[in-house]
């Protein structure tokens, strides 16, 4: 061994059982913030694909445009693609019929085929010459009809012969009314339809090119070109999938998203942190004899700080590892229970935002989590450290009054508020959990308003079992993240009581000397949880009731007026939770102090 450094595999390897919570807390806390930001991905990465699909491939329709307005509008550079569109009886009640079939007359552009994937050529060449149309494959099969074929369409003011050219697929629209559809180019539809150009039916559809800020774009666009607002439409689904949407209620979502992220992020660093600081407390000899032979606290605290990005080389892998399997399964049920919805979703593909974010946050949350460890650890004098006490030992100046309480109940709440910092670090600890849980409860009325409109009437047996596959999906996420967060404040709780507990294990030791049982060790330290717990408990609710409220107001009552109402059903549960898990968090350390001898424990 030629560097301290050399120690921290070998010191891995004697405290493995020691360190596994805290590799668990990383491999947890990079697993949902990669899941988080992987699953984002995907939604995104799906309701783009289903909107070029469904909707088109064009960002913006201008209407009414001139000539020369379409030109210029052509020539910009940010503007990739533009094609031209005006269709007649698109309402299908003009009379327009091809052997007694409503038919759909469209005039577009040979660009159009790029931003309508949708719309597919199944069959020839795209109608350059004049008189040319495409047709629909109902017509097709219904007429047995071939590219050369002449075509008559009957019109309130005459017939239109056209010479098919080929066959294109058919839309959802003409399928449903079972009507017939003729696509001609922009020329010959202006040479058949006069009276169309430059009318409310003619349109340009515009997709501008990649990096593009579409927003800005079109505000330069209209301003230079004096183009009225009401004169131009975005693609919602697409614009909304590409966070590029001018809908205030859309990036309202996005910042919602972004602060539970946060959330999420800071939950995960205080997980280790207290992982951290109890794996610490429990080697506070080993950093003492560190010191005793040289060390000095720069290299102590480098130390720490390098042992916890050693663990991250297993643990941060897993954790994406996880996450990645996770994303799958979760892509591929979204698919086979909700294909109508997400049936572009992505198979097995990986997210690189997810994978990047899970190794940034993950490194950056151990990082910043090891800062207060490191420092501990680095202040402790050798001597000190070397026999056991550490700074949570604090000197007494009088003695504790008791009351009518037992003293072993008035020494836990003494341990609990001895060091304010300590007492806020914990208590915090145990509020995040509230707040996130909280923060991520209005998912559930959230999803109760958004698929209210997926529960039809018992006609349709195909539409209910649809409205309940959605719903089902979506509970599924909704609970299963609630019940992820629950998991944390479980961590939570357990890791504050053991790093409490470790880091007094030598009074307990010298206690047990004098003549206290074990019995009353536990109600001490059930005195000292349930200071936390109630601290916790009050700063959670306190500030995760504003919260909720909040999200709650821009979320839901914002789009459908719903008043707030207090959130008592995840309060329960919560709360609930948390007194089961520090009522369980109280076996481990109550076990250690029982199974060790005295003199083991003043040892320790």
């Amino acid at each position: 061994m030629k560097n301290y450094l050399d120690l921290i595999p070998i010191s891995a390897k004697i405290h493995r059982r020691q360190t596994r919570m805290t590799r668990w807390c990383i491999v947890i806390s990079v697993f949902l913030i990669s899941a988080i930001f992987g699953m984002a991905d995907m939604f995104l990465r799906s309701q783009k694909n289903l909107a070029v699909m469904t909707d088109g491939a064009w960002h913006v329709m201008f209407r009414e445009l001139k000539e020369e307005e379409m030109a210029l509008l052509a020539a910009r550079p940010e503007v990739e693609t533009l094609t031209r569109y005006a269709a007649v009886n698109y309402a299908l009640d003009k009379g327009y019929e091809v052997e007694g079939v409503q038919t759909v007359l469209c005039g577009f552009d040979e660009t159009f085929f790029a931003l309508f994937p949708g719309a597919r050529l199944l069959e020839g060449t795209f109608p350059e010459e004049a008189g040319e149309a495409l047709v629909t494959e109902s017509m097709r099969d219904r007429k047995g009809l071939f590219v050369g074929d002449e075509v008559e369409v009957a019109t309130p003011d005459g017939s239109l012969p056209f010479r098919i050219s080929g066959f294109v697929q058919d839309t959802s629209m003409l399928l449903n009314a079972e009507a017939f559809g003729l696509f001609m180019n922009t020329g010959t539809f202006l040479s058949c339809f006069p009276d169309a150009a430059f009318s409310e039916d003619f349109v340009c559809y515009v997709a501008f090119a990649p990096q593009c800020r579409i927003q800005k774009a079109i505000g330069d666009i209209c301003g230079q070109m004096r183009i009225p607002k009401e004169k131009v439409s975005e693609n919602a689904k697409l614009m909304g999938s590409m966070m590029q949407s001018s809908d205030q209620y859309i990036w309202m979502l996005y910042m919602i998203a972004f602060i539970l992220a946060v959330l999420v992020a800071v939950s995960g660093m205080m997980m280790i942190l207290g992982s951290m600081n109890s794996s610490v407390a429990r080697r506070t000899e080993f950093f003492g004899m560190m010191r005793c032979l040289g060390a000095t606290g720069k290299q102590v605290r480098r130390y720490v700080r390098i042992e916890a990005l050693f663990w991250c080389l297993k643990a941060i892998p897993f954790g994406l590892f996880t996450s990645v399997v996770t994303v799958w399964g979760l892509c591929r049920m979204l698919q086979v229970l909700t294909p109508k919805w997400f049936s572009e979703m992505p198979g097995f593909a990986i997210s690189v935002p997810g994978v990047f974010f899970g190794i940034l946050i993950g490194l950056l949350t151990v990082l910043a989590a090891s800062r207060t460890p490191a420092r501990k650890a680095s202040e402790v004098p050798p001597l000190t450290a070397v026999s056991g006490n550490t700074d949570t030992v604090f000197a007494a100046k009088r003695a504790v009054h008791t009351g009518r309480m037992h003293v072993e109940t008035v020494l836990g709440l003494h341990h609990a508020a001895g060091s304010r910092k300590n007492l806020i670090l914990l208590t915090s600890s145990f509020a995040f959990s509230i707040i996130l849980f909280l923060g991520f409860g209005i998912g559930v009325d959230f999803m109760e308003h958004a698929l209210v409109g997926l529960s039809p009437d018992a006609s349709d047996a195909s539409m209910i079992g649809e409205a309940r596959a959605v719903y089902f999906t979506f509970a599924l996420f909704v609970y299963g993240f609630l019940a992820v967060i629950a998991l944390i404040a479980v961590f939570n709780v357990i890791n504050s009581t053991a790093m409490s507990v470790a880091a007094r294990m030598q009074q307990y030791g010298v206690m047990r000397a004098v003549g206290i049982s074990v019995r009353q060790l536990q109600v001490m330290i059930a005195a000292e949880i349930l200071t936390y717990l109630i601290g916790g408990l009050a700063e959670g609710i306190l500030f995760g009731l504003p919260l909720h409220y909040y999200l709650y107001r821009q979320a839901i009552s914002a789009r459908w007026g719903d008043a707030w109402h207090v959130p008592v059903a995840e309060c329960v549960v919560i709360v609930a939770v948390m007194i089961v898990s520090a009522v369980a968090a109280m076996a481990g350390p109550v076990r250690r102090i029982r199974d060790m001898s005295v003199v083991e424990t003043i040892g320790n």
